[in-house]
């Protein structure tokens, strides 16, 4: 026993004591560091520049964090910082423990390459990276700055300070659009192969899910997305003007890429979809005419056989000529469309700026028909023949 007593080196084992009290102490000083600096410094900083600096953060109008809620992430970025610093901390506490004693070294440095391996095999991956993130970063640049460029020459197109034969001004804003999503497609179909791991299966398979995806779901948005563009360069109408789109009458009043929006007389608001508009016959008030003579309206009128013909057409075009909103230059004009077995089929067509109170100017003049057909003595009651049985 005194033999065994005799070959230990208690200096060496003093030393391994020492050593690991040490690393306990140092430990014990980190963690004590920590808390002091994140709990006495860190955090008080925070919500002293909090009363002061923090003014949420916005998104064009919208509020995407509150102050309040930005303080709670600083807090939480805060708190979990200070969990890492502590965890890191032990975990090489930890490995020099096991180093110090010759039994566990073996294990100290399994736990040291663990550490130390994946983050030296990250920081080379982001060094091989380097070359493709330059590429990605000159593409996404020169792609932001053309269409920056694209946006200030239709900005002046649009606004009349630039003039290109042949391409009208409200064309600007459907061509940005396509310049700018034709040019976002391209940065990506660049940018794809540059990304990490794009080679491989898993992303190839996201990549064709995504793309089945697409294609089943957005057959009818893409042909109404097209169908916008064609109605656009068409120049069937713009916003403001009075249409009629099968039965629906009334003011346009947005243009989507996907639909129009139209405002009728009762201020209901219709939505079609481009695709609809453009398989259907758009029948545009605001730009048949001109500011002289206007646009032709038109409204039937039945008269018995009994009235003159000719006193009728006097008498419905003076009843157009007392109409507010029926200009008096050109005069209007009575065309006789039908003779049927009752009553003759008259059209009364006029000229009018105002296409938008169609309502209320046929109004007005089934009012002054009927004041003037009656002053007059004539009847508007069509006979009917009655077989008897």
């Amino acid at each position: 026993m005194l033999e065994y007593l005799k070959e230990i080196d208690w200096a060496e084992i003093s030393r391994m004591v020492g050593l690991s009290l040490a690393v306990v102490a140092g430990q014990v000083i980190i963690y004590k560091m920590v808390l002091r600096l994140f709990k006495k410094i860190i955090n008080p900083f925070i919500l002293n520049k909090s009363h002061n600096n923090f003014s949420g953060i916005k998104f064009r109008n919208y509020m995407l964090l509150t102050p309040a809620r930005l303080l709670h992430i600083c807090f939480f970025i805060s708190r979990v910082s200070m969990y890492g610093i502590l965890l890191i901390s032990l975990y090489i506490s930890v490995t020099l423990l096991f180093g110090i004693y010759p039994g566990t070294r073996n294990f100290a440095l399994a736990l040291f390459h663990g550490l130390l391996d994946p983050f030296l095999s990250i920081i080379q991956s982001c060094i091989a990276y380097i070359p493709n993130l330059l590429r990605i970063v000159v593409v996404v640049v020169i792609t932001r700055y053309l269409i920056k460029f694209a946006k200030i020459v239709m900005k002046e197109i649009e606004e009349k300070r630039l003039v290109i034969h042949g391409f009208y001004p409200d064309w600007a804003p459907a061509t940005f659009n396509l310049i700018r999503f034709l040019a976002y497609a391209f940065m990506v179909i660049l940018i794809f192969p540059l990304l990490p791991d794009s080679e491989s299966t898993a992303f190839r398979g996201v990549s064709v899910f995504l793309g089945i995806l697409l294609s089943l779901g957005s057959t009818t948005v893409i042909s109404n997305v097209v169908a916008g563009l064609v109605l656009t360069y068409m120049r069937s109408f713009k916003l403001g003007d009075r249409v009629k789109v099968g039965e629906v009458i009334g003011d346009v009043v947005e243009k989507t890429p996907f639909a129009v929006r139209i405002q009728t007389n009762k201020k209901e608001i219709v939505t079609v979809p481009n695709g609809t508009l453009l398989s259907s016959n758009v029948v545009n008030y605001s730009t048949s005419g001109d500011e002289k003579h206007g646009v032709i309206i038109y409204m039937p009128v039945s008269v018995c056989y009994d009235v003159p013909w000719r006193q009728a057409v006097n008498l419905i075009t003076e009843a157009a000529s007392k109409t507010e909103g029926v200009l008096e230059h050109p005069a209007p004009f009575v065309l006789v469309k039908n003779l049927g077995n009752d009553a003759s089929d008259m059209e009364l067509n006029i000229y009018t700026n105002e296409p938008e109170n169609q309502p209320r100017i046929f109004s007005e003049l089934n009012k002054n028909i009927r004041d003037l057909f009656e002053a007059n003595g004539i009847t508007m009651t069509v006979p009917k023949l009655v077989s008897v049985h």
